[in-house]
């Protein structure tokens, strides 16, 4: 991590990017404080007694214990969101460098550092995105069994709405992962409207078709992960979620 961070800082330093990091980071910490603290209140004020009761030593441990594990998951994913946006912005920058100055060759050696930048980060915190895959994945089937057991909807909405919080954070940082990659595919496109001069229609398409099929994105043990990916995985989950919640509804 420490060789990924002195990448990425000097990548950033070298094109002026180090205020925009900080400003998105700024936006991306508070946005995580704010889910960590909805996420703690929730659990204080909704949390399950143990063994149904009033709130004991039994129940305020567990709440404690809870909120410590919520805190640690939510410092996690704010690192996450820290080296996903300058990734972000990355990509961004390149495009702009190449409208500002089309030129095929500066274009291929940025985009050459540009798409290594990206398989570095993607390998370094590819283990924690797997981890969170399995939580994200794991979380959905939790609430509808734990649904189940409680007599009523809004009560195990209640239970659960800490846990909510967390899937909430998880989202974001697997949407802006895979805004990275939906990123580089509209690179080819965006080159290939751009005028290069005279004569050199077929270098600038060779540049295309490079990058093209360079497929430079954010990926998970290579598997290159994008946008569709991320509204498939909610996608299913809401309908099984949905259909769990009507027949529970119907049953009532």
């Amino acid at each position: 991590l420490d060789e990924l961070f002195a990448m990425l800082q000097g990548y950033a330093t070298q094109h002026d990017l180090a205020d925009m990091w900080r400003r998105a980071a700024i936006q991306d910490v508070a946005f995580m404080l704010l889910v960590t603290a909805c996420a703690v209140a929730a659990e204080f004020a909704f949390g399950a007694p143990c063994g149904g009761s009033d709130w004991s030593l039994c129940a305020y441990t567990r709440s404690v214990v809870l909120t410590a594990v919520m805190v640690m998951v939510m410092f996690a994913l704010t690192f996450l969101l820290h080296v996903l946006r300058i990734l972000v912005i990355t990509v961004d920058v390149f495009c702009f460098q190449s409208v500002q100055n089309p030129d095929i060759s500066e274009a291929t050696e940025r985009w050459n550092i540009l798409q290594a930048l990206l398989r570095k980060a993607s390998t370094a915190v590819e283990l924690a995105l797997l981890v969170l895959v399995a939580m994200a994945a794991f979380a959905v089937p939790a609430f509808i069994v734990d649904q189940a057991n409680v007599a009523s909807l809004l009560e195990a909405v209640q239970q659960q709405m800490s846990y909510i919080m967390i899937f909430c954070g998880v989202l974001r940082v697997f949407v802006l992962a895979a805004a990275v990659t939906d990123k580089c595919m509209r690179v080819p496109s965006l080159l290939n409207s751009l005028s290069f001069g005279r004569g050199i229609e077929g270098e600038r398409q060779h540049l295309v078709e490079y990058i093209t099929h360079s497929a430079a994105g954010f990926y998970i043990c290579d598997v290159r992960l994008t946008l569709g990916m991320v509204a498939k995985f909610i996608y299913i989950w809401a309908v099984i979620l949905f259909g769990v919640v009507g027949r529970k509804l119907v049953s009532n």
